[in-house]
């Protein structure tokens, strides 16, 4: 009986990392979507429009050209233009156990468009995104006994990895019942 509630815990902690892992997954796509090209990602590769030499300078920032008299003027330090073509490529990677890979480095990936390398420029780990996880707790009678220590388990992994403010939890109940 004892190895069966260990079970049960074990598949539920696996559940709740499970969607954690799949809800960074949809933030992160959703946080690319949102911010500039410039802004940080897990790695961030030039596209350029043209073939172009690997050593090309960087893009430099240029003045706002002079306005019309019908257009507003904002001071020339309040408005920078900066030409790229820079793409943010998001990723997870896992090896053959299908275990997540957290050591990657710049020199560990490759980024090809079209079958050409591309230059990567900068590679980040994001690892402050905001988590939301689900826990699901099976509360029939067949775990009357267990229970307790089902939910001492959820609220511990709840209180270990949740960050207030930041992430979100929900707790599923379920009986079995149809």
């Amino acid at each position: 009986m004892f190895k069966r509630t260990q079970f049960r815990l074990i598949l539920a902690l696996m559940l709740a990392v499970s969607i954690v892992t799949a809800g960074s997954a949809f933030v992160a796509a959703r946080a690319q979507q949102q911010q500039s090209p410039q802004t940080g990602a897990e790695m961030n590769a030039p596209q350029p429009q043209q073939q172009q030499p690997a050593n090309r300078p960087l893009p430099t920032p240029t003045a706002t050209p002079p306005a019309a008299d019908n257009e507003v003027t904002l001071p020339e330090d309040e408005v920078v233009r900066v030409d790229t073509s820079l793409t943010n490529v998001l990723l997870s990677a896992i090896d053959k156990n299908k275990r997540f890979v957290s050591t990657l480095k710049k020199e560990d990936i490759r980024v090809l468009e079209d079958g050409a390398p591309q230059e990567i420029f900068t590679f980040n780990r994001q690892v402050d995104l905001p988590l939301t996880l689900a826990i699901v707790i099976d509360t029939s009678i067949s775990q009357e006994r267990t229970l307790p220590d089902e939910k001492a388990a959820a609220r511990a992994f709840v209180d270990a990895v949740l960050r207030p403010g930041k992430d979100e939890v929900a707790v599923v109940s379920f009986t079995g019942d149809t």
